[in-house]
């Protein structure tokens, strides 16, 4: 996955691409010191609904000791609608990923939330990304 994105990184203008650093890991890990603070976004894409449900609370944690005050914790995965009946391909791809992952749950956005807010974070968006499918989460780390 790293060598993909430093790809795509090395493909964008200096003022970019100077900015974004890759750094093979297990977010089930602790996070390197190398990894740095201060930054202004951490990134979960199809990560919270693929490890075991107990690591969602810590990496949140994490994603908020990391970043700077403004920062923002963006979370990208499959994920139902607060009412719980559907859409059907996102029900369906969070099924898939609790018969891979036994430790798992499927998300939807009030649960990503509620962690979000225990780990420190407000400002909680949710909006469609791909249409039926997958949902955007996004908390901010508010000024102390």
């Amino acid at each position: 996955v790293c060598k993909t994105g430093q790809g795509f990184v090395r493909a964008e203008p200096a003022q970019i691409a100077d900015r974004i650093r890759y750094v093979p890991g297990s977010c089930l890990d602790a996070w390197q010191e190398e990894l740095g603070a201060a930054h202004d976004v951490v990134l979960l894409s199809y990560v919270s609904e693929s490890v075991p449900a107990s690591a969602v609370p810590e990496m949140y944690k994490r994603s908020f000791a990391r970043l700077r005050p403004g920062g923002l914790l963006i979370v990208h995965s499959f994920m139902v609608d607060d009412t719980l009946d559907g859409p059907e391909l996102g029900a369906l791809w969070s099924l898939q990923h609790v018969a891979v992952n036994a430790e798992g749950f499927g998300l939807h956005p009030s649960m990503v939330e509620g962690f979000m807010r225990d780990a420190g974070f407000r400002d909680v968006e949710h909006s469609e990304m791909i249409g039926g499918l997958t949902k955007l989460v996004i908390g901010k780390k508010l000024p102390a």
